[in-house]
């Protein structure tokens, strides 16, 4: 009698990027890119999947934990903006990941995604209005175009400027931040603190 063939469970980590919207997907996508070209074996110690999912806040949060391919050891992270969003319901978003029995931590901007967009071209210490990044980022020194049209299809620009966000972004964020204190300032982003955790380089 032949012996059944136990099934291996695949204990490969999985980073998992699920993302606000289309701009985000594309520009993880091109970073996933880059660093594995960079660093080949980065895919043998675990994969990264990014996803626009088109929610935002709790809605993206409850969207992530009713997925049923989560797995304990996958490393989540979530990208979204500030937006309309209340500082309660925002605090309650980063409690509910906090507490969650998964891995998860949220990229956040302040006030949309666009702020770390621009840090690839300069610093930024005044708040804007979203008209007026996407507005700002249809210069001619930045993207060239209508840049709300886009939806990152020229993200391509933004590849060999990382380090420049990097070192702008750190100048407004801190791995210390609080949740409390995160919501309030504006500008903000911490995206810049997960890169190296994410695609395991410092090298950008």
């Amino acid at each position: 009698m032949r012996k059944r063939k136990s099934k291996k469970l695949n204990l490969r980590p999985t980073v998992r990027i699920y993302c606000e919207g289309k701009t985000e997907e594309n520009y993880f996508n091109m970073l996933k890119q880059k660093y594995h070209q960079a660093n080949v074996s980065i895919n043998s110690r675990y994969s990264i999947k990014v996803k626009a999912m088109a929610r935002s806040g709790m809605a993206l949060l409850h969207d992530v934990l009713e997925n049923p391919k989560l797995n304990i050891q996958d490393k989540i992270y979530l990208v979204f903006d500030h937006d309309e969003h209340s500082q309660q319901e925002l605090l309650e978003c980063f409690d509910l990941a906090k507490k969650s029995k998964y891995d998860i931590t949220i990229l956040f901007s302040n006030i949309c995604f666009e702020v770390w967009i621009l840090m690839h071209f300069e610093p930024v210490t005044a708040a804007y209005t979203r008209p007026q990044l996407f507005s700002k980022l249809s210069g001619k020194q930045y993207f060239n175009e209508e840049y709300s049209r886009n939806k990152g299809q020229k993200i391509n620009i933004l590849r060999d400027k990382v380090s420049t966000a990097v070192k702008n972004a750190n100048r407004i964020s801190s791995p210390n931040d609080e949740s409390t204190k995160i919501i309030k300032k504006d500008p903000y982003t911490n995206v810049n603190l997960y890169l190296k955790d994410i695609f395991q380089t410092d090298q950008y």
